[in-house]
């Protein structure tokens, strides 16, 4: 361990023993970081304490608070696609897939590692999720895709940490530790019925406090008001009576890194499986939810279990552990190793007040294709 690590453990240990901090950690899990007044009510921890914890030490012991929108009571849904593109077309697919998250839908796509493969993922309204089916098709018959699949999700999951399994006195994740897998530390969203997906209420204001929060859950909304140029009043009415009772707010996901998020010994990679019976599909996600490891999961139509990891030094005790996993639950996973990613945040633009969701534009002439000579068209 580095000097800094050394002494971060240092500092976890005591806090490890701390059952006030623990509680907090709890409390933070269960009601999220903007309501302090009422962790403090709930804990017995006085309210300046709770603020120092949460908005100083927290932040400076690598732990993070993330804010999770319900894009399906937004009226979105969620796609996952695969796109393996030519040789060609390998060189724009970063333009493609950029174009697509700033002035669409598409809200992440990663380059797997030694491959000309991306996995994509794309928050559409249902009723433009084909629109994306017929993009990628016409990439394909120009060449600049050879191949492609898309799958509607069904359920996606953020765990919470589980910072019990920490060894603080080694700065290492516990792996062996033995406690049963429950779902009770995640934040679940599952598909949308047609009648919720056709009657949705958002509008353009709430569109951009859960935007602003979604940067950072910490932000207070007389920042967020500087930052759109709407009354804070206006802000705080919304928030209450729009976003908080509509349900807009899947929940608040507490993760840690400590060390950073943007650490060189962290490794990201998928994990995808062969569909699976259903009962399985629940029991493996949860197990797969409880490892330190997970930063999400999402099960797809076809009972696909797809997961996401970010694995802080331990990868080779990582990797045995899942290993473990799918041979108790005898399933079989695909590694996708992440070469490079990005992530965007919701695309407020496709939004209109008096109309909805606008429907995506996005053609293969508006990403200038014909910058590079394509492959395999024949002209």
């Amino acid at each position: 361990m580095t000097n800094k690590s050394s002494k971060l453990a240092t500092n976890l240990k005591g806090s490890n023993h701390n059952s006030e901090f623990i509680e907090l950690l709890d409390a933070l899990k269960r009601y999220g970081p903007r309501n302090l007044s009422l962790i403090s009510m709930l804990t017995g921890i006085p309210r300046e304490t709770v603020r120092y914890k949460v908005k100083k030490q927290l932040r400076n012991l690598g732990f993070k608070i993330q804010m999770i929108p319900n894009f399906y009571k937004m009226g979105l849904t969620r796609l996952y696609a695969k796109l393996s593109f030519s040789r060609s077309g390998i060189k724009i697919a970063q333009k493609i897939l950029k174009e697509l998250g700033l002035n669409s839908y598409l809200s992440y796509y990663s380059k797997i590692a030694f491959s000309n493969d991306y996995l994509v993922l794309i928050n559409p309204p249902s009723k433009w999720a084909n629109t994306f089916n017929k993009l990628f098709d016409e990439l394909q018959s120009e060449g600049i895709v050879e191949s492609f699949s898309v799958k509607e999700v069904k359920e996606v999951g953020y765990p919470h940490v589980t910072y019990r399994l920490f060894d603080f006195e080694k700065g290492s994740w516990n792996l062996s530790e033995d406690e049963a897998p429950n779902g009770e530390g995640v934040v679940v969203m599952q598909k949308a019925s047609v009648d919720e997906t056709a009657n949705y209420l958002i509008d353009s204001t709430d569109l951009l406090i859960l935007t602003e929060l979604e940067g950072d859950a910490f932000k207070p909304l007389t920042k967020v008001s500087s930052s759109v140029s709407r009354d804070s009043r206006l802000l705080r009415y919304h928030f209450q009576e729009h976003i908080v009772r509509k349900g807009l707010i899947a929940g608040y996901v507490l993760s840690w890194f400590p060390r950073g998020d943007d650490a060189p010994n962290l490794s990201r990679m998928w994990i995808k499986t062969n569909p699976l019976p259903s009962h399985k599909l629940g029991e493996l996600s949860k197990a797969i939810a409880s490892s330190p490891f997970c930063k999400f999961y999402q099960t797809l139509e076809d009972n696909t279990l797809l997961t996401y990891l970010l694995i802080d030094r331990q990868f080779s005790p990582a990797v045995r552990h899942l290993s473990d996993l799918f041979t108790e639950y005898d399933a079989i996973g695909e590694s996708l190793i992440v070469e490079d990613s990005l992530l965007f945040s919701i695309t407020k633009e496709m939004f209109k007040d008096g109309y909805g969701w606008l429907r995506p534009t996005i053609s293969i002439n508006r990403i200038t294709v014909n910058e590079i000579e394509l492959g395999g068209r024949g002209d």
